[in-house]
């Protein structure tokens, strides 16, 4: 009989043959490491945030040795969702490992246009939509911290991306069931699907 991957799971329908997957902003876009470690071990890759126009990121210093740890500011330095297209995605299609892309923005606008890019390549597993940083044109406030807002922003990019699994990165600074039960409650658009979003399905 062959040999069953016991270590083997499914990600919203993705097939992975571990449940180890490199975090975005930690691996680059994953590429960069195929010299020091064999990809295909790896249960699939979440690449490096992607926006719409490339970023230069934020002037040095950027990372800052603290007593408990180290402060980083890299300013989501990121070559353009064109960029990783051409330059990085045919590398990473030779892989036998899980690619998802990590999609953020200023405006839903920006979302939008760069889940239209990536929904026309091919070599991708599933997106993962950043919504953890500061990413609203006015005031800085969190996508995830506000239950209308992400509903909206979810829902227009679920129009766009219709092949491939799409992924909520919610943020750590917010009590999902505090913001969404608020929305609920308190909110006329269409924050009653929000239940549905985390629910990290392609539905």
């Amino acid at each position: 009989m062959p040999a069953t991957n016991r270590l083997a799971v499914s990600l919203c329908g993705i097939s992975l043959k571990n449940p180890v997957l490199a975090a975005s902003g930690t691996y680059a876009y994953g590429i960069e490491f195929a010299s020091l470690t064999d990809l295909n071990q790896i249960g699939g890759i979440v690449v490096k945030g992607l926006s719409a126009r490339p970023i230069a990121g934020n002037p040095p210093p950027r990372i800052w040795e603290a007593r408990s740890g180290m402060i980083n500011s890299i300013g989501l330095q990121n070559i353009g969702v064109r960029g990783f297209v051409k330059e990085e995605l045919p590398a990473l299609r030779r892989f036998q490992t899980a690619i998802f892309a990590n999609v953020f923005g200023y405006t839903p606008e920006d979302y939008i246009e760069v889940a239209e890019v990536l929904e026309n390549a091919d070599g991708l597993a599933g997106y993962e939509l950043n919504v953890s940083c500061p990413n609203t044109k006015h005031g800085g406030i969190f996508f995830s911290s506000d239950p209308c807002q992400l509903g909206e922003l979810v829902a227009a990019v679920r129009q766009v991306v219709k092949r491939r699994p799409l992924i909520v990165k919610l943020s750590p600074n917010v009590s999902p069931d505090r913001a969404f039960g608020e929305g609920r409650r308190g909110c006329r658009c269409r924050c009653h699907l929000a239940d549905k979003y985390l629910r990290l399905s392609g539905d």
